[in-house]
Order: structure tokens, then C-alpha cells, then sequence
């Protein structure tokens, strides 16, 4: 119970704070020593920090749903960068899935994303829409900025490197307001983060079926093994889903706040005592 409180803590404070949550979770299995969460709990996880920003966001997500249902124009192309966006993080995700699942053996690997992720955060500053130019009211998005922002989410599969601070980050080079890129940066995050959750579920239900086991067994005994650990419902991992749904709408707010108020850089500190001290202690 206690390592599912701490793994949904994880999951839903670092989900949206730009500190990676893939990252967190790595350290935590390894500094921590705790056992793999397994596929069933990743998945609740998921679950918890995608409710999460359909509560947040629910008004600007039923904007555009109805936008889109009356042919809104501005609502249309709302919908429309999202859908761009999405591509190419799908095209990274999938054509270098096995390379990325690999990082997540590597802590050491993890621990130098951070120090990357902290760069990204600190030199923010200095974009167009940074902290150092507060009244610069920024520019709308564009199909080439949903399409930076988008390869740059692809990119942020690397475990140590934050979807959220690294897209926010982008958009604030690209002189996007800071409002908006933090909205966009988490309405986007919903097709990515559900549709990792729905590969997962499909790995799963692939994994309840005894004969595709069997058979994987035989043909590649590492994945049948994980198959073995996949998990299944438990209350311990509707507590990780609940803390992580929880945490993950205070993550969400307070950052917005942060976005907003020009602070997003004094993240980079954090980071870079996680990455200093992962690689220290590791």
C-alpha cells in the first residue's frame, strides 16, 4: 500500500510538473528499491493523471468539442494543431519504442535527461515569452509551431526529460503566450498519454491470454517474464490511481500558476539536484 501511495504521488506531481515523470518513477524503483509496478498499474497511473486534466481543463475541452460540433472556425483550428501535434510524438513514440523502453534500465541515462530537462527550464528565461520579457503578450499557434511542439513532446519519451517543461519551453522560444502554451501543452498531452495508456492496456490483455504466453514463452522468455509481473486489479492499485488523480490536479493548477507568473525556470534547480544526486548515488 505504501509503495503504491508513493509511486501515485510520483505519477501525479511529476506527470505535469516539468520534473518527468518517467524520470521520478526510474529513480524511485532504484534509490527507493521498490519493486516494478507492473503493466496494470502503470496503466491505473495513467488513468489518474488523464482524469485529471479532463477536470482542469473541462471547460476548454468542452469549448472545443462543441466548437467543433457547430464548425467553429477558431475552435476547428484549436482541434486541428492538436491532431498535428499529435503526429509526429506517435511517429517518435512508436519508431523508437524499443530504444526508449531500453532508457528505462538506465538510471544514469535518466539522471542525464534531467540535467538536460533543467537547461530547458532555466533558458526558458530568455525566449520571446520568458520571464525576462513579462510584457510580451506572445503570438497565436501556427501548424509549424504544432508541429515543433509536437516532435519535441515525441522527444520527451526519453525518460529524465519533462513532456510538460520541455514543450512549454518550446512554445516560450517560439513566442508563444504563456498561458496558452501551458494549455496546449496539456490538451495535447491527452492523445499522447492516452494513447501510451492504450498500448498498454492492449500489451495487457495480451498477457491474460495463457496460450499467447505459452507461445511467447517459447519465442522471447524476457517478454513472457514481464508478461508474469503485468499484474491485475487490486485495491492498492485503485489508491495509486486515486492519489495520482489527486496529485496530478495539484500539480496541474499550481504550475498554470507558475507558467503565468514568469516562474517556470526555478524548476531548473530541482532538477539539477536530481540529476547531480541520481548520478552521485547510483
Amino acid at each position: 500500500m505504501f509503495e503504491s501511495i508513493i509511486l501515485g504521488l510520483l505519477q501525479g506531481l511529476a506527470e505535469f510538473l516539468p520534473i518527468s515523470s518517467s524520470g521520478h518513477l526510474v529513480l524511485g524503483h532504484e534509490l527507493l528499491g521498490m519493486n516494478e509496478a507492473g503493466m496494470f498499474f502503470d496503466i491505473m497511473l495513467h488513468a489518474g493523471t488523464l482524469l485529471s486534466i479532463f477536470v482542469v481543463f473541462h471547460k476548454k475541452i468542452t469549448d472545443i468539442i462543441v466548437g467543433c460540433i457547430r464548425r467553429n472556425p477558431e475552435q476547428l483550428k484549436e482541434a486541428g494543431y492538436i491532431i498535428l501535434a499529435s503526429i509526429p510524438t506517435a511517429l517518435i513514440g512508436l519508431g523508437f519504442k524499443d530504444l526508449l523502453e531500453g532508457l528505462f534500465e538506465n538510471p544514469r541515462a535518466v539522471c542525464v535527461a534531467e540535467l538536460f530537462t533543467g537547461i530547458l527550464l532555466f533558458t526558458s528565461q530568455w525566449g520571446p515569452t520568458g520571464a525576462k520579457h513579462p510584457d510580451n503578450e506572445g503570438v497565436k499557434m501556427n501548424w509549424w509551431r504544432a508541429l515543433v511542439t509536437g516532435t519535441v513532446q515525441g522527444i520527451a519519451c526519453i525518460p529524465g526529460i519533462s513532456r510538460s517543461g520541455s514543450t512549454i519551453s518550446a512554445m516560450m522560444f517560439m513566442g508563444v503566450n504563456r498561458k496558452y502554451a501551458g494549455e496546449f501543452s496539456f490538451l495535447m498531452s491527452i492523445p499522447a498519454v492516452g494513447g501510451a495508456a492504450l498500448l498498454d492496456v492492449l500489451k495487457w490483455a495480451k498477457c491474460q491470454n495463457v496460450e499467447k504466453v505459452a507461445q511467447m514463452a517459447l519465442e522471447n522468455p524476457e517478454k513472457a517474464a514481464k508478461c508474469a509481473d503485468a499484474g491485475s486489479f487490486t485495491p492498492e492499485l485503485l489508491v495509486g490511481m486515486v492519489v495520482a488523480f489527486i496529485f496530478g490536479v495539484i500539480a496541474l493548477k499550481w504550475l498554470m500558476n507558475f507558467v503565468q507568473k514568469g516562474k517556470f525556470q526555478h524548476f531548473a534547480w530541482y532538477v539539477w539536484a536530481v540529476g547531480i544526486l541520481g548520478l552521485i548515488f547510483i
